[in-house]
């Protein structure tokens, strides 16, 4: 036990942020039982620095205790680091980016000879702890939100920073998009393959729910700017079924062949019905392939009559298509 007043906060905290509320409710318990887990300390010559157990300590202050118990270690500062982040990684209530700040300080301390040695001491792999780098670096450049999760960031930093905003944004409650890191991770794969220029809108197109993400990754490789994607989702909010399945269709193939279709006009022109047409013909081609004429031999009077007038009306109809599509 050693008096409260000889105790003091370390500058280099993990915890950064402290809930007052959370202290008061743990303050009346205090009164009510005592400190019940000791501080970890480390004697110094104007008292005891407090390496894990802050919170309790200013509880206790609260409470009004003259005297609290400590467990007073032996530590140089790589330990007194390890230490601290041990006891506070065992709390659900650390935020993600303090977590982020106190590995940072950890690897830029010299204390350790590589990512793979603080890896070791952490107990993860070092691909963790250079996704918590990668995290906390985008978080302070892009000033991205405190509440984003370090998974979150991760989970985007393959993109570029106006999409991963946006992402972030629309994962926020309400926003559209949930909180799951496959669903983002796919979402990422996707838009990374439009150019820049369109990936925020198909985002929001997600996230407003006019498109599907399973359908992100068919739009994103025929788009080239916000414009065309505005022009699909209106496409898609207007048109049959069909003759939007015909101009995503003829969009993709002629970018596959080298070509430039401008959505626009494939939109309000004569290629969505021509296309549909061409879905049609070769859909019926695929079904009467499938029907082998072996089969046809051997018919009642009847049936043979009726599959005559039936093949005698599609030669008909296709004969007229013929000399049209050669006029």
């Amino acid at each position: 036990m050693v008096p409260i007043n000889r105790l003091y906060a370390r500058s280099s905290q993990v915890r950064q942020e402290f809930d007052e509320e959370f202290i008061d409710e743990l303050a009346t318990s205090i009164k009510r039982e005592g400190v019940i887990v000791p501080l970890i300390v480390r004697e110094k010559k104007d008292g005891f620095e407090i390496i894990a157990g802050e919170q309790r300590w200013r509880a206790a202050k609260k409470a009004g205790l003259k005297e609290i118990p400590v467990a007073v270690v032996d530590a140089d500062q790589r330990k007194v680091l390890e230490l601290a982040l041990a006891e506070n990684l065992k709390r659900k209530d650390l935020e993600g980016w303090e977590k982020e700040d106190a590995i940072a300080h950890m690897a830029e301390s010299d204390l350790y000879k590589s990512l793979d040695e603080l890896a070791r001491v952490l107990d993860v792999k070092k691909d963790h702890v250079q996704n918590i780098l990668t995290a906390r670096k985008l978080r302070n450049e892009e000033k991205l939100p405190r509440e984003a999760s370090t998974r979150l960031i991760t989970a985007t930093a393959s993109t570029d920073a106006r999409t991963r905003r946006a992402i972030i944004e629309a994962t926020k409650e309400g926003g559209g998009i949930p909180k799951d890191i496959p669903i983002v991770t796919k979402l990422v794969s996707s838009v990374r393959k439009a150019p820049e220029e369109a990936r925020v809108r198909l985002v929001k197109a997600v996230a407003k729910q006019e498109v599907p993400l399973a359908e992100v990754e068919e739009i994103a490789g025929i788009v080239d700017n916000e414009g065309d994607v505005e022009e699909l989702i209106r496409a898609k909010r207007t048109l049959p079924e069909r003759e939007y399945k015909s101009v995503v269709s003829y969009v993709t193939k002629e970018k596959e062949g080298g070509r430039k279709a401008v959505l626009r006009t494939v939109i309000t022109g004569d290629i969505k019905i021509w296309n549909t047409y061409l879905n049609s013909v070769e859909n019926a081609q695929a079904e009467l392939l499938l029907l082998s004429p072996a089969k046809c031999k051997g018919w009642d009077v009847e049936h043979r009559n009726r599959l005559k007038r039936s093949l005698q009306t599609i030669e008909g109809h296709v004969q007229k298509m013929l000399s049209a599509a050669q006029s």
